[in-house]
């Protein structure tokens, strides 16, 4: 039996419903071609989800095969999670210079901003961490003609070679493969398309001409990511899927900022500030003073604040605390790998308890 699921890639079995691939015998005796495994149909019609343990080893063997291929790489990075999602080590991960990278998600967090400043930005930052690339594209999925660019990219670059789609789970590659495939073919929604983790379980080859193939690839998994700890209910309220609301904080010194309950942003001494939060537009974002702050997490951590629940603040592991100054000479950016970024601008020290597993990193603002 070695046919594959075109939703996720696995290898179609019917004998073990606990591992990856699995398809009801009857089902499989029914359908002859197009199968869509157990895990893929219940997360395209029901939004639920089968849980796999996945083969870490198998995993590096197809980065190996990539590599051995030697095809065009188009490396799929959120835009909203540069700290995430980019793959800093993707010139030794590959071995190649051969790569497109695809910003995608700008619609979602940057409607009204200057996209050659973004561009530039991008570029400065790909310099900086010395990443050889051949071409770059700010992308949203959802707009056709992004995704014309991207193709017309592609085909600019891949010659007679494979393309391979790579990067962190949930960073929309295949969603992006799927408007690829819509535009050359006008089929829809083949790929299987979740917020759960390594949707995608194995490559999935698309024709491309007589010779070559788009492919979609497993996403890699970044352990600091909280999608690697939370259940899919709170990934469900996390995860923004509209345009999303800067919220403006004028903040004094000895004042608090809750992100919801995965961090708490206390504002030790300085001057009054600037906190422009840019998160889902449901997330709770909460102002109160620093000498409350310990109490209204005790008393509301399971319903104001609520995420993560219980479960998740374990597997998120034992509270850190972090320092950060910042001064009117530059813009910063707080990003919270998984969730969004706050941009402060103003002058003093502020210091964020969170999680263990929680990574938070500064940056030079990027709007």
């Amino acid at each position: 039996m070695k046919e594959k699921c075109v939703g996720c890639g696995a290898i179609i079995q019917t004998e073990d419903i606990s591992k990856k691939g699995y398809i009801d015998p009857l089902v499989y005796e029914k359908k002859k071609e197009d199968f869509y495994c157990k895990r893929c149909f219940l997360l395209r019609n029901y939004n639920s989800n089968i849980e796999y343990e996945f083969d870490s080893k198998e995993y590096l063997e197809n980065l190996e095969s990539i590599k051995e291929n030697n095809g065009l790489i188009v490396h799929v990075v959120d835009i909203f999670d540069l700290n995430g999602t980019l793959l800093t080590n993707i010139n030794k991960l590959f071995n190649t210079k051969n790569i497109i990278f695809a910003f995608n998600k700008v619609d979602l967090y940057m409607n009204s901003i200057n996209i050659n400043r973004i561009n530039h930005y991008l570029r400065v930052l790909l310099k900086d961490l010395n990443i050889k690339y051949i071409d770059l594209a700010l992308i949203s999925s959802f707009k056709a003609n992004d995704i014309q660019n991207l193709i017309d990219l592609i085909a600019k670059y891949k010659g007679n070679k494979n393309v391979y789609f790579v990067g962190m789970t949930n960073v929309g590659k295949s969603s992006i493969i799927n408007k690829i495939i819509k535009n050359m073919v006008n089929e829809e929604n083949i790929i299987t398309v979740s917020n759960t983790m390594n949707t995608t379980t194995d490559n999935i080859y698309i024709p491309y001409d007589k010779k070559t193939y788009l492919v979609d690839t497993p996403g890699i998994i970044n352990k600091k990511h909280l999608m690697y700890y939370l259940d899919k209910e709170s990934l469900e309220t996390i995860t923004p899927k509209k345009f999303i609301k800067p919220k403006t904080f004028q903040l004094f010194p000895k004042q608090t900022l809750f992100i919801q309950g995965f961090a708490r942003i206390d504002f030790v001494n300085g001057e009054r500030s600037s906190f422009v939060t840019n998160f889902n537009n449901d997330l709770l974002i909460h102002r109160t003073k620093l000498e409350n702050a310990d109490d209204f997490y005790e008393k509301h951590v399971d319903d104001i604040l609520k995420i993560p629940n219980t479960q998740e603040r374990i597997r998120l592991g034992n509270i850190k605390v972090l320092t950060f100054n910042f001064d009117l000479e530059d813009k910063i950016d707080l990003v919270i790998s998984g969730l969004g970024f706050i941009s402060i601008y103003g002058e003093g020290k502020i210091e964020i308890k969170t999680f263990k597993n929680v990574d938070i990193t500064k940056r030079k603002a990027i709007i």
